[in-house]
Order: C-alpha cells, then sequence, then structure tokens
C-alpha cells in the first residue's frame, strides 16, 4: 500500500499550528511573546521569518523548545525533498514490510 504525500514547505503558520497542538487553548499568549522575541508580526510568509520563529522556540524553555527542535528538522528535510528532481515533488510512503 502507497500512500504519497506533497511536500510543502513549513511556514509561520506551520509553527503556530504545532503551538495549538500542544497547548490547545492557551496557545495565544506564547504566540504573541514568541512573535516579539523573533521581531516578527505574525503576517509574515517568507522563509526567513519561519527560521526567525524557530530560533525563538527552541530557545525557550521543555515543550516549546523541542517543538522548535522539530520544525528545524521538518524545515531541513523539505529542503534536502525539494532539491530532488521536479518529477519526484512527492514523498512516497510505504507499510511495513513491503518492498520498494
Amino acid at each position: 500500500m502507497e500512500t504519497t504525500y506533497p511536500v510543502e514547505a513549513p511556514t509561520l503558520e506551520s509553527a503556530h499550528e504545532a503551538l495549538r497542538r500542544l497547548y490547545g487553548p492557551h496557545t495565544e499568549d506564547l504566540w504573541k511573546t514568541l512573535l516579539f522575541s523573533a521581531g516578527l508580526t505574525g503576517a509574515e510568509t517568507d522563509p526567513g521569518s519561519f527560521g526567525r520563529m524557530v530560533v525563538s522556540m527552541q530557545a525557550a524553555d521543555g515543550v516549546t523548545g523541542l517543538c522548535g527542535r522539530s520544525l528545524a528538522m521538518r524545515a531541513a528535510a523539505f529542503k534536502r525533498l525539494a532539491a530532488l528532481p521536479p518529477s519526484d515533488d512527492v514523498v512516497v510512503v510505504r507499510a511495513a514490510g513491503e518492498g520498494a
């Protein structure tokens, strides 16, 4: 069984969503603090702003720092996958035990 997933660059909004999954209704105060720390408004869409947010998250304590680290790994994986030829713009995930 194969499943394909489109490869999309992580964004500031995906960082916000990751925090929402962790903190639920308590996310917004933390988000505002992280935005301030990163010097962002929250409306940015460029990769550099995402990178600044990740740095801000990684500097935070506890779960927020770990979330920032996971987003940094996601961005690095995207960068590597985006370097593949255009015909390989999806990731194929196979169930355990299936051949290539």
